[in-house]
């Protein structure tokens, strides 16, 4: 598009928008349409007496300019207290809806920490519970053979009344294999134990034989084998198996009830915990050891209420507990409710409520959590709302400075959509150059090198020696520029595209690398030392190009070594973790290490190794983009240092210190 195009348009948008507005004014009354001008010159006509006489049009383009005119101004002026009352009122409602978040944030804490809080105090409460079954463990390990009376002693000894109110019974569950099961009910007999129940035949038998504390329910369960309960017999075999302990599901315990109710047992929810018990000295490494060396189960019945009941800190009438087993907020599966009403469900209409998951012997529990209507306890959202009103004609001060800030913001905005604009016009033209250097500069040399190729096959005998040497010296130039071009075109690109920052696992990439520097050369000694959990955060791209030309020099001024030794690791400088790629090589004289990282600047020469000296131009300017630095040690045939941060003072972490 010309230049007479350009100012065409630029016309006849004008026009367009004097015709939208004069439009607009005609439909607020202020400028009279065709049929209004002509009723009015009628009119006027008649009342001078010239009917007939043709008005002058200048005059009526002014009429219908100030009309115009007047109009713009009428509305800029009605316009400034509308704002001005809009916009202190929606600052308001802005405050107002910025402290009740505030508000909503500060009961979300309280709401979270209080049930990360419960949480907790029930994961210590479980975990105090079971190492009192390690410890009637360690009991029958230090005893040949543990009396009713000695088990009897030691559960009395924890003291369930006051330390372990949720334990209703503590006992031993003994394996009987199915041919010593007559023994065993001789054996019960003269004991004075009842008859195992109950009957059937089953792999095994774990008859209760010792039990406590005393009581009539844990009395009424000796000789009784809850190995015949599905539920059961899966927590056995999962902690003879495993040779921890395993958790039930939920289930229901018989209890003493309470003496008010007048009844003699009560049935509450609860859970048992399986602990096996393996014969001294026998191996358990392997599950068919375990299944050898098992002897039997210490185990634990567990009332729910009892276990809990003192955990909630939190008054109950502002939040709602409840634990469920398993993953699912299942009726059936509630195994506790501190008010006895069940909120967890889809028509949950709680303000907070929270799920959390808890492993108790292995066996998955569910915290719910909810808020009460008395867990709220701000009124300043309100407060706010009704004093903003109150003083809009303060906001006014406060509204006009946010405004007059928002047009600066966009005209930075602007600003720096200019600057963008220009930035992607620059990448643009350096795509365009690259695209020439890749495509236009590429054909010719691919010509000289092609033909010379032809040259050398097919009049090898008419050249000679010496022409032979001139056409493999123009191949190599040729192949060398093509190089060269490569290398101008990787440092091209490190400097466009977003930078985006991850983590990025250094030593796994180093170790690729170094796979791909060993098979190119595998008959080549030589090692890499690469230290593990080596974790820097950049463009993974960016730093693999980085490693590869790193490692690739060290590489290449290793080839003369009896043996390469290349080293990637990292260590903290003044406060920054700095990473380094160490070789046994050629080295260098320091006192031109600072060309080391300009483009083609190189200390050796094509005669001793390749290169077109780009590659640590490439990785100083990636290193740069990443905010950090990179320098260089070395000393000539003693091998050199390279080091580079990503990150200027990064604190140490405390571990590492």
């Amino acid at each position: 598009m010309d230049l007479s195009d350009g100012l065409c348009g630029s016309r006849l948008a004008w026009g367009a928008w004097i015709q939208d507005g004069a439009a607009a004014a005609r439909e607020a009354n202020m400028i009279p349409d065709e049929d209004q001008r002509e009723a009015r010159i009628r009119a006027s006509d008649l009342a001078v007496g010239t009917t007939g006489a043709t008005p002058d049009p200048a005059e009526e383009d002014g009429r219908a300019d100030g009309a115009w005119r007047k109009a713009r101004h009428y509305f800029s002026r009605a316009a400034v207290p509308l704002a001005v009352l809009v916009i202190s009122l929606s600052l308001t409602v802005l405050a107002w809806q910025y402290v009740r978040e505030s508000v909503e944030t500060r009961e979300r804490v309280r709401f979270d920490e209080t049930a990360r809080a419960v949480q907790e105090a029930i994961g210590r409460r479980t975990e105090a519970y079971l190492d009192a079954m390690f410890g009637a463990r360690s009991f029958f390990y230090a005893s040949e053979t543990v009396e009713r009376g000695e088990w009897m002693s030691f559960v009395e000894g924890l003291e369930p009344e006051e330390r372990f109110q949720g334990l209703q019974t503590l006992g031993y569950a003994e394996r009987v294999p199915p041919g010593k099961r007559e023994a065993y009910s001789r054996r019960a007999e003269q004991a004075g134990l009842p008859e195992l129940s109950p009957g059937g035949e089953r792999p095994a038998y774990f008859p209760i034989t010792l039990v406590g504390p005393s009581g009539p329910a844990n009395q009424d369960a000796l000789s009784y084998d809850w190995y015949s309960v599905p539920a059961h017999r899966a927590a056995m075999d999962q902690a003879r198996d495993t040779g921890s302990p395993r958790a039930t599901g939920k289930i229901y315990i018989s209890t003493e009830a309470a003496p008010v109710s007048g009844a003699f047992l009560a049935i509450r929810p609860g859970y048992a915990v399986y602990l096996p018990v393996y014969r001294e000295g026998e191996p358990t490494d392997t599950v068919a050891e375990r299944r050898r060396a098992h002897e039997g189960f210490v185990f634990g019945f567990f009332g729910v209420d009892d276990l809990l009941r003192g955990v909630f800190d939190e008054p109950s009438s502002t939040v709602d507990f409840e634990v469920y087993d398993g993953g699912t907020l299942a009726p059936s599966q509630l195994l506790y409710d501190d008010d006895g009403v069940q909120r967890a469900g889809e028509d949950d209409a709680s303000r907070f409520s929270s799920t959390r998951r808890l492993e108790v012997a292995e066996r998955e529990w569910s915290l719910y959590f909810a808020s009460l209507d008395e867990f709220d306890q701000g009124r300043l959202a309100t407060f706010v709302l009704l004093s903003g009103i109150a003083v809009s004609l303060l906001l006014f001060g406060i509204t006009s400075m946010l405004v007059r800030s928002r047009i600066l913001s966009e005209r930075a905005g602007r600003k720096l959509e200019d600057a963008n604009y220009d930035l992607q016009a620059i990448n643009r033209e350096l795509e365009a150059f690259s695209y020439s250097v890749s495509h236009d500069l590429r054909a010719p040399l691919r010509s000289i090198d092609g033909f010379s190729q032809i040259l050398l096959e097919d009049y090898k005998d008419d050249l000679g020696e010496e022409g032979q040497d001139y056409l493999g010296r123009v191949r190599k130039s040729a192949q060398r520029m093509g190089q060269l071009i490569d290398d101008l075109l990787e440092l091209s690109r490190v400097t466009r595209g977003p930078l985006r920052r991850a983590p990025v696992d250094l030593s796994d990439m180093a170790e690729d690398v170094a796979g791909l520097l060993k098979a190119s050369d595998p008959e080549r000694p030589g090692r890499f030392v690469i230290s593990d959990g080596l974790v820097g955060r950049g463009d993974a791209r960016l730093l693999r190009v980085v490693l590869e030309n790193l490692l690739g020099n060290a590489w290449k001024f290793t080839s003369k070594e009896p043996e390469t030794v290349v080293e990637f690791g990292s260590e903290w400088r003044k406060g920054t973790r700095t990473y380094y790629v160490k070789d046994n090589g050629a080295g260098f004289d320091e006192a031109y290490a600072g060309k080391l990282f300009g483009a083609f600047q190189r200390l050796h020469g094509p005669d001793e190794f390749d290169g077109t000296g780009v590659g640590l131009a490439t990785v100083a300017r990636v290193i740069r983009r990443h905010g950090g630095e990179v320098w260089a040690e070395g000393k000539v045939n003693e091998g050199a240092t390279f080091y580079f941060t990503l990150e200027r003072g990064t604190a140490r972490p405390k571990e590492e210190g």
